[in-house]
Formats: structure tokens, C-alpha cells, sequence
């Protein structure tokens, strides 16, 4: 009988030689099924423990999209906007291992931002047309070969595309 997916010790933990080329971190394994548990749930971890569903996400991350006022309620200026997607860093990110770079808080990719989870979930928002994305899955999932998020973010720019023809 196959092992359940919730259930395989798959870590969370770049691979060797993509970290900061400090062995510690090898101590600090998650498995896939810690973070399927409720203790994970209800523990306090910053920049790890944020849980919704892909339409809270979305309203959240649009006030990026919109200049920082949503449903008529200003959350942040346009300043504030503005700053989060200034450019903090550009060049190779030791732990994932690859250039990247990075707003305040946000991966930059061109005009569009945003950025993924353990386990597949993502966030991209795109400003001039006022459009976010979010893909949120209802459980973690390892290894990182499922593409849905992705395919969910070109479906939505492929309809973008069509508004605009």
C-alpha cells in the first residue's frame, strides 16, 4: 500500500550546496507532514504561518494591485505601494539558489510580483491591469513538480490577452 501523501518526510529544506554554505541548517528539516499538522496550525511562525483560502489571499494582495485602496477602503498610499516593489536586492539568492530579485516582501519578475509557498501556493499581482492571482492549496504537497498555480497565472494572463484584442 502507497505511503499517504501527508504522511512522507519530504523536507523543506534547499538541497546541499544551495544554501548559505552553512551546514546548520541541516537541523532544521520540516517535513511535509509537520506542516500538515494541526500543532503546525497553531503555531506562531513569521513569514510562515499566514492561512486563507485563494480568494482571501487575493482580496489581501489587492490592495497592491490597486494603488492601495480596496472596496473604497485605503489601506496603504500609493507611496507605500510604490516602495514595496522597489528593487531591495537583484543577484543570486543563496538559498534558492538562483538569481532572483526581490521588493519588500515580494519576488520581482518584470511589472508583476508577488511569490510562492511551501507547497505550491502562489500570489502574482499585476498593477496596470489591477488583476492578482492566488492558488491556494488545501494541504502541502512535496515534491515541487506540480505546475497548477502556474498554469492558473497564464490562464489569467491568456484571458487578459483576449480583453485586450
Amino acid at each position: 500500500m502507497p505511503t499517504p501523501l501527508n504522511a512522507r518526510g519530504f523536507s523543506a529544506i534547499p538541497r546541499p550546496g544551495t544554501g548559505t554554505g552553512n551546514d546548520t541548517a541541516a537541523g532544521t528539516r520540516i517535513r511535509l507532514r509537520d506542516g500538515n499538522s494541526v500543532a503546525w496550525r497553531r503555531a506562531q511562525i513569521p513569514a510562515a504561518s499566514g492561512f486563507g483560502n485563494a480568494r482571501s489571499v487575493a482580496l489581501a494582495q489587492s490592495v497592491m494591485a490597486c494603488a492601495g485602496a480596496v472596496r473604497g477602503v485605503r489601506v496603504l498610499s500609493q507611496a507605500g505601494c510604490d516602495r514595496a516593489r522597489e528593487e531591495q536586492f537583484s543577484g543570486d539568492d543563496r538559498v534558492l539558489g538562483m538569481p532572483m530579485r526581490w521588493g519588500l516582501g515580494y519576488g520581482l519578475f518584470g511589472s508583476t510580483y508577488g511569490w510562492g509557498g511551501w507547497g505550491g501556493s502562489l500570489v502574482m499581482i499585476e498593477p496596470e491591469p489591477r488583476m492578482v492571482v492566488a492558488y491556494v492549496t488545501n494541504q502541502m504537497r512535496e515534491p515541487a513538480d506540480n505546475t497548477r498555480g502556474l498554469e492558473i497565472v497564464m490562464s489569467a494572463y491568456d484571458g487578459l490577452t483576449g480583453l485586450r484584442a
